[in-house]
């Protein structure tokens, strides 16, 4: 099930005297942590701060975020787990560290379906597909497509390693597609960027927050967004699926949790303080200003979401032939 904007909206309009009663419950000088498990300035980050500033407006009561980088997010997501459970310290979890890191990491110490539990949903961000078009002069996702399947093997692409974002878009591509490109691994967003601006690969599904403006300056070409409806960030520009691949759907989601354990009348106080941090304008303002939308699962159905989304991601890392490193 998926609420629109304008049922975000209207939810938001209709909370405030259902959470003054929950924020008059909440334990008076209480400061809440979100961890996130990357540095400053990433997509998680952003929208890590974005939801702490809701939060401390919506509850009354200081929200810091604190970011313990490390092991594709690894590391923060086991800080969490071994948290206390008392609702002071949540976890803002990616994709990458709830579904792709337990598919593709050996030994990590946390398991994400038992050691959290959902707040909610908070936001997706889209990746795009952008070509530098003064080393690659294609104009649409199907040029790109016969391109590689004209000649196999000479497309190279960008990725942030082994299960980002782009590897798994980019497998898709080619599953869907039907020809091969081979992968050239990168330390983050900002390298891969630099290394389609210097001619080193042919394409990259990069964070859309950085390939608008590279996209709007002339300096990428963008082919299409991973999302499935069209970005406000690039409202002229296709989705997968109006560029001909209708098969491709796969969002790339940020989540609010805390440690498993925690006291249900805390659970509900926090999901009604994010419930209404969601539906806020100005967060919606923030997340479109950025690329990024609104994601919401209703309470009832986030286990079944997040299990939902473990299988189909895991089938995806199966037909990909990806290993645990």
């Amino acid at each position: 099930m998926r609420i629109t904007r304008r049922g975000l909206l209207a939810a938001g309009l209709a909370t405030p005297a259902i959470w003054s009663a929950a924020a008059q419950d909440w334990p008076a000088g209480r400061t809440l942590r979100v961890i996130v498990g990357y540095p400053a300035g990433g997509p998680t980050d952003l929208v890590a701060r974005l939801v702490a500033e809701g939060l401390r407006e919506a509850i009354g009561t200081p929200v810091i975020v604190e970011n313990r980088g490390g092991a594709r997010g690894s590391i923060g997501a086991a800080v969490a787990a071994r948290a206390e459970p008392d609702g002071t310290t949540l976890w803002l979890g990616p994709v990458q560290t709830q579904v792709l890191n337990p598919l593709l990491m050996r030994n990590i110490t946390y398991d994400p379906l038992k050691d959290f539990v959902g707040i909610g949903t908070v936001a997706a961000l889209p990746n795009v597909l952008v070509v530098n078009p003064s080393t690659l002069d294609v104009r649409s996702v199907q040029e790109l497509i016969a391109r590689g399947k004209r000649k196999p093997n000479e497309l190279t692409y960008g990725t942030y390693g082994p299960g980002s974002s782009p590897h798994m878009f980019a497998v898709v591509l080619q599953k869907i597609g039907g020809f091969e490109a081979l992968q050239v691994p990168y330390q983050g967003s900002a390298p891969a960027s630099n290394a389609l601006l210097s001619g080193e690969i042919s394409f990259l599904f990069d964070n859309i927050t950085t390939a608008a403006a590279q996209a709007q300056g002339g300096k990428v070409r963008a082919l299409a967004v991973t999302s499935r409806t069209r970005s406000t960030a690039l409202p002229d520009v296709p989705t997968m699926a109006e560029a001909g691949l209708p098969g491709f759907d796969l969002n790339f989601w940020f989540a609010l949790y805390a440690p498993a354990r925690v006291p249900q009348p805390i659970l509900g106080r926090l999901r009604t303080a994010l419930d209404r941090v969601v539906a806020s304008p100005e967060l919606v303002r923030q997340l479109e200003a950025r690329g990024a939308v609104p994601f919401v699962t209703p309470a009832a159905d986030l286990q079944g979401f997040f299990e939902t989304e473990a299988r189909n991601w895991g089938a995806l890392v199966r037909d990909a032939g990806l290993q645990p490193e």
